[in-house]
């Protein structure tokens, strides 16, 4: 070291400037591993993500074909339903007909409730 006042040699300034160096060289060494540690985690979170992506279009695929097919089953009801309403006043027709030979038959002494 210098006493003071004195200006410090070129070995003294080498060697200060080469710790300096030496300090930058393992922060940047220190930088770079982690750096590598986070392109990893973010390679790793790159295919979670593509996976992830993958797996909302498999669903809404699903969705898709469950929302066409509940149509067609709300569709199937509509056309269930009016035949069901078309069998019933047919029924009740048929039921009148036997109603009214049953009772003419017993002299039209009887109604139908």
């Amino acid at each position: 070291m210098t006493n003071a006042g004195q200006r410090p040699t070129i070995e003294e300034r080498l060697s200060r400037l080469e710790n300096i160096f030496v300090g930058i060289g393992e922060a940047v060494l220190a930088q770079n591993d982690s750096i590598a540690a986070q392109s990893n985690t973010i390679d790793v979170l790159v295919a979670n993500i593509q996976h992830l992506t993958e797996n909302v279009n498999a669903v809404t695929n699903r969705v898709d074909i469950l929302a066409i097919q509940a149509e067609q089953d709300r569709a199937q009801a509509a056309q269930d339903r009016q035949q069901a309403a078309i069998d019933r006043q047919e029924f009740q027709a048929e039921i009148r007909q036997i109603w009214q030979y049953l009772r003419d038959r017993n002299g039209g002494s009887s109604t139908p409730n």
